[in-house]
């Protein structure tokens, strides 16, 4: 990959909830390097290894405490949309 996006996880903002852990398919137990860790007593959440994010953003999108900020994620233009967006005829 060209570009690896920065990643940064805001300690005045994070709650150690993990999510960031268990939704990242980066990361968790299944992966020998994962982006996201939990450092021991603390539950501190921090980036590990930043060249394996390739940047999907769930991350940002449901951290819950919007703590996550990823920059020079690769943009996705010149991609197919999974769900073609529908016209609406009329609202019920």
């Amino acid at each position: 990959m060209d570009c690896v996006p920065e990643i940064k996880v805001l300690r005045e903002r994070c709650v150690r909830c993990g999510d960031c852990i268990v939704l990242c398919p980066q990361s968790g137990d299944r992966v020998s390097y994962p982006v996201f860790i939990s450092t021991g007593d603390t539950g501190e959440i921090k980036v590990e290894n930043q060249e394996s994010c390739f940047g999907c953003m769930t991350c940002v999108e449901f951290c819950r405490a919007s703590a996550v900020i990823v920059s020079g994620a690769p943009s996705p233009t010149g991609q197919q949309e999974v769900f073609s967006a529908r016209r609406v005829i009329r609202i019920i």
